[in-house]
């Protein structure tokens, strides 16, 4: 009997997902996201051109 309660729980599961998961809730998501993102990639992009500035400028060379 509990293999069939598991069979359930585990359909029930699986409905639930695929029924609360649409394309545009997934999308609205990421579109919350997209400003953070786009930040943090140029933050990063930054830190590395920056590191890249400091390391020559110790080593007394002008590199970018």
């Amino acid at each position: 009997m509990e293999g069939v309660a598991a069979a359930k729980g585990m359909t029930d599961i699986v409905s639930s997902l695929t029924s609360g998961i649409t394309s545009s809730g997934l999308f609205g998501t990421v579109a919350e996201i997209m400003p953070f993102i786009i930040i943090m990639i140029g933050f990063a992009f930054g830190y590395k051109v920056l590191r890249k500035v400091v390391k020559g400028a110790a080593k007394g060379k002008a590199n970018i």
